[in-house]
């Protein structure tokens, strides 16, 4: 066996070490309400997952000095694939009833953050339900990341490989090494996870519920176990507090590592941050004039919150309601559809294009059109202070151009299996931008409609595509890439 291949099989070695320790909670919750048969799969699940995963993790371990980026994207996207198709096995095995490929589907959705489910929670136990929000919190952080704390050789590749699941752009356009800043992720993660349970309880809200929240909504993956994720009558403080913590998620988490080490410059020269805080504000804004012109009527201050509220949701792509959408004229959901296309900024939690590439686009769109008018006028592309170089340009337009043709493809795809147009389009968006809720479907965030096999075949691609950026999952169908001569 090659090097590469020792490499490739530790990462999912140690993906499957993690994978089996992070059931350990939910075999706890089982066991504490009594769900024996439950408790029990887990378990048998859990063990064998830790057993293999310590055997591969010693007697496949190694210390390469590099690794290309082929290994790195062949390595991301499979480990990805196994820890799916792993994370199906706590509901099919729960003795439930569940079909296959209900688990299958929730199990993608889960770990890209989509928050959707084919599964209803209502019948969901309380082990499973903490399965689910688990794989949804280290979905937001991702499994690549979660490993590179068990790879002794991680400060030399660990770079490369997380560029590989990193969404978004870019990692810190600063001058900090990479060990020291993924430890900074890390703990800004595990801090916001940890405030937003606390502020959850003194709030008043369960504690149990409030794990399912803390884990589900730090990772914008969405709060389907509230009501469906239907926030309209719960009380205003858990409001503002899943709202507050929605968007911090959503912002780029190298701005929190940066406030860490005081770098105040580099803040003040982050283009993306700017352009997104401007975003927000200027949608909410939008919406609350277009809702107060059509009903002939001045919001009140509390509405105007709701709908700050909302449009956080929905740039942030969580995807919950806080207010009764349904009632939001064409124009509205129009913002909607766009809201949900841009998506957050880089290196966050939120699904989407991601604004940097927005902010790079609009730049070049703006350099262009001063290029026509002067011919001979020379004006760099800049972003984050720096000026973006052709190549940089160049996979930016090409990403968004990938992305558009995805959704169009996914949304082709939906209709073979008889999905109407607008629906199939629906759909598409939503679970591309990983925010799960359809705009046809405003009133039921996440909850699944009556599709068949391949539907839900293609809604997992497309979850998957938007969360490991396109370009890992698409490299699959490339013949060079699958040549497994070089693995």
């Amino acid at each position: 066996m090659n090097e590469n291949k020792k490499f490739i099989l530790n990462i999912q070695s140690i993906a499957l070490l993690l994978y089996g320790v992070s059931i350990l909670p939910s075999i706890a919750v089982s066991f504490h309400y009594n769900e024996t048969g439950i408790t029990t799969s887990l378990a048998m699940i859990s063990l064998g997952s830790i057993l293999i995963g310590i055997i591969g993790y010693h007697s496949l371990s190694n210390d390469l000095s590099n690794v290309s980026l082929k290994i790195c994207y062949y390595t991301t996207v499979t480990t990805w694939l196994i820890v799916i198709l792993l994370s199906a096995l706590p509901y099919y095995a729960a003795g439930r009833g569940y079909e296959l490929i209900d688990c299958l589907y929730t199990a993608t959705a889960s770990w890209t953050t989509c928050g959707t489910t084919a599964i209803p929670l209502d019948t969901m136990p309380s082990g499973l339900l903490l399965w689910r929000s688990t794989c949804n919190w280290m979905g937001g952080i991702g499994i690549i990341l979660l490993t590179l704390s068990f790879l002794p050789s991680w400060q030399f590749i660990g770079q490369k490989l997380a560029s590989t699941e990193i969404r978004g752009p870019g990692f810190l356009m600063s001058n900090l090494t990479f060990r020291k800043a993924y430890r900074r992720i890390m703990l800004v993660y595990l801090g916001f996870t940890i405030l937003q349970f606390i502020a959850l309880r003194l709030c008043g809200m369960p504690r149990f519920t409030a794990v399912l929240t803390t884990l589900s909504n730090t990772s914008t993956s969405g709060v389907l176990h509230l009501n469906n994720g239907v926030l309209t009558t719960f009380p205003s403080s858990i409001k503002i507090v899943i709202s507050f913590f929605a968007f911090l998620s959503s912002i780029n988490i190298s701005v929190f590592v940066l406030l860490v080490y005081g770098k105040i410059d580099t803040l003040k020269k982050n283009s993306e941050l700017k352009f997104y805080i401007a975003y927000v504000l200027s949608i909410a804004l939008t919406l609350y004039l277009i809702i107060s012109f059509e009903r002939d009527n001045p919001l009140a201050l509390d509405k105007a919150g709701s709908i700050l509220m909302q449009t956080v949701s929905f740039t942030s792509t969580a995807g919950f309601i806080v207010t009764d959408c349904t009632l939001w004229s064409a124009a509205c959901q129009t913002l909607i559809i766009i809201m949900m296309f841009f998506g957050a900024c880089a290196i966050s939690t939120g699904g989407g294009i991601k604004i940097s590439r927005i902010c790079m686009a609009l730049y070049c769109m703006k350099t262009s059109m001063f290029r026509t008018l002067h011919p001979n006028g020379i004006r760099d592309i800049k972003f984050n202070g720096e000026v973006s170089t052709p190549k940089e340009i160049a996979r930016v337009n090409v990403y968004i151009l990938l992305f558009m043709i995805t959704f169009f493809f996914g949304s082709l795809a939906l209709t073979i299996d008889g999905t109407s147009v607008i629906e199939a389009l629906s759909y598409s968006q939503a679970m591309l931008t990983n925010c799960g809720t359809p705009v046809t479907h405003l009133s039921e965030p996440g909850l699944l409609g009556s599709f068949g096999v391949v539907s839900k075949l293609a809604l997992s691609f497309l979850m998957l595509c938007g969360r490991l950026e396109i370009y890992p999952v698409l490299l699959l169908f490339t013949k060079k890439f699958l040549n497994t001569n070089e693995y």
